[in-house]
């Protein structure tokens, strides 16, 4: 084979819980997370030696820092593999969103270049590798379409899908860096009333089991957000008046999705938010098996 094209999907947090902060300065959590149908594609080609990437319509650095090249080295490097490979990324999931586009890259580097190459890594190789790369790749690693995340989100448990219908995503266009949300979160448990003040369910709950049954959304960071960012309130807002079943902040943000079990009452919200956001408005769905 010299040629390999991998779709790189999106990913949405149902569930995410800061539960403490490591003396590292990397924080504990507990999150629940769904991959999408939304997806950027990523085609990788065979040549004598070295690692490109191109990414033509993004904006995105595509230097040896981009995650997609790192991920690509550190295959190499395990494999001894002494050929190369050009890599063209087309992205449709929004930059620095919270929903894991960059992550998600990553994973797909290290997926596509084990068949590419017929290497033979394993899924828990694939995923040691995928490890040092950012907490919320070894996720997209796993085969599992919706997972429990724990640790600092490399201890993973898979889960059924939920009953979600529809998925309709909306990005304000500003981007939100994880760092600064997370060096900005207070963890207390007095000051904050959407932290620590709520039962989590667990990978052994009914809920988790029963994939007729959708979990209670919530998110730690999205106050942290919020406070620097009001629109991703508004945005919430907006969502829920527009017919959502529920709606959240995905991650770190600014990304805020609704759920709706119809499709024609998604697309109506969706025509609502267009005018002002244009094709930062998303409808999607639940990746699955």
């Amino acid at each position: 084979m010299q040629e390999l094209t991998i779709a790189a999907p999106a990913k949405v947090n149902l569930q995410l819980a800061i539960l403490d902060r490591r003396p590292d300065g990397y924080h504990e959590l507990e999150s629940f997370m769904l991959k999408l149908a939304l997806a950027d594609h990523l085609t990788l080609v065979r040549q004598p030696g070295g690692i490109t990437l191109s990414c033509p319509d993004s904006s995105l650095p595509v230097g040896a820092d981009n995650l997609v090249c790192r991920a690509a080295q550190a295959f190499f490097i395990h494999t001894g593999i002494s050929e190369g490979v050009a890599m063209t990324l087309r992205k449709r999931i929004p930059i620095a969103a919270g929903l894991g586009g960059g992550s998600s890259d990553a994973a797909a580097t290290l997926l596509g270049l084990n068949r590419l190459f017929v290497a033979g890594l394993s899924e828990r190789t694939l995923m040691e590798l995928a490890k040092p790369l950012g907490a919320d790749v070894p996720f997209f690693v796993s085969a599992a379409p919706a997972a429990w995340a724990r640790g600092i989100g490399e201890r993973l448990t898979s889960a059924p899908v939920p009953a979600v219908g529809w998925i309709l995503l909306v990005n304000p266009g500003f981007p939100v860096s994880t760092k600064w949300v997370y060096e900005n979160f207070a963890l207390t448990r007095g000051g904050n009333p959407y932290i620590l003040g709520r039962g989590l369910a667990s990978a052994n709950s009914a809920e988790s089991r029963d994939n007729t049954r959708m979990l209670p959304l919530f998110n730690d960071l999205e106050a942290v957000t919020i406070g620097r960012y009001p629109e991703v309130a508004a945005l919430k807002a907006a969502l829920m008046a527009g017919g959502a079943d529920d709606a959240l902040m995905s991650g770190s943000g600014p990304t805020v999705f609704g759920l709706f079990a119809d499709r024609e009452a998604a697309e109506r919200c969706a025509a609502l938010l267009k005018p002002r956001y244009g094709d930062k408005v998303i409808l999607t769905q639940p990746l699955r098996d």
